[in-house]
């Protein structure tokens, strides 16, 4: 017979492993609109976003620009969403569901439907929406409260928990280490997959081109991406079997 811990340990789990999942999305989607024509760039970096909308607005390319501004405002939105939102059910259930499809529903719009028939400032928007949605949905993993949009803060907080850990001696730090370690894994191992995809459609023949650095995203059109986007349902997917299944209460609340 399952106790109740074991139960809260299940719980903390599955709610850890939904927060890696989303992490590794973020960088399987910016290694997706790296290597996109009409995006070209990452959109989950707000500080590599501001600094490009002030020098496209001082050199007055002005789509670049309302791009840029559709990110910013897409990435706030999609926060204020998360924050208004996630304690909106009192079964967590219901709650993962409601999360995660408010997540990766827009997520998956954009390979579907998005890049095809609205210009890129809207796909900007809407991606920024998701961005800002899963760091306000998904940032809980274990005891760490972490950045799922981008690995920068990780980085840096995985640098002062390793300085704890090993040249401090706490060997309570040792588990927040390897917590971040993970994030930062995450984060690039999603970049690698989408890469991985991408050749396997290159080897197929399904695309008439893959460069890499710079020109991965602005060299020649893809024919087709059909090993990227059927990888990407799937892995948008899978955390659907691992909701949690207790209700929250006004500790977790």
């Amino acid at each position: 017979m399952r106790t109740a811990n074991q139960s809260d340990k299940k719980a903390t789990f599955r709610l850890a492993f939904l927060s890696g999942a989303s992490i590794f999305i973020m960088g399987y989607l910016n290694g997706y609109a790296v290597n996109t024509a009409d995006l070209g760039t990452m959109i989950t970096p707000q500080t590599g976003n501001l600094v490009w909308m002030g020098l496209n607005a001082a050199s007055g390319y002005w789509v670049y620009f309302l791009e840029n501004l559709g990110l910013f405002f897409g990435f706030i939105i999609g926060a204020i969403f998360a924050s208004l939102t996630q304690n909106r059910f009192e079964n967590k259930t219901k709650q993962f569901y409601y999360s995660w499809t408010a997540f990766v529903l827009p997520v998956l719009l954009y390979p579907l439907v998005l890049q095809y028939v609205v210009p890129p400032v809207i796909s900007f928007f809407v991606l920024g929406f998701a961005s800002g949605a899963a760091l306000g949905f998904f940032r809980k993993m274990y005891h760490l409260e972490v950045n799922n949009a981008m690995a920068t803060g990780n980085i840096r907080i995985l640098g002062l928990h390793v300085v704890n850990a090993f040249m401090k001696r706490n060997k309570k730090e040792v588990f927040t280490v390897w917590i971040l370690f993970l994030c930062v894994f995450l984060f690039a191992f999603g970049a690698f997959c989408y890469g991985i995809l991408a050749r396997l459609d290159y080897r197929l023949g399904l695309d008439i081109h893959l460069g890499l650095g710079h020109s991965f995203g602005n060299a020649t059109l893809a024919r087709s991406n059909l090993t990227r986007i059927i990888g990407f349902i799937l892995i948008c997917l899978i955390p659907y079997f691992f909701c949690p299944n207790t209700k929250i209460t006004a500790k977790d609340a």
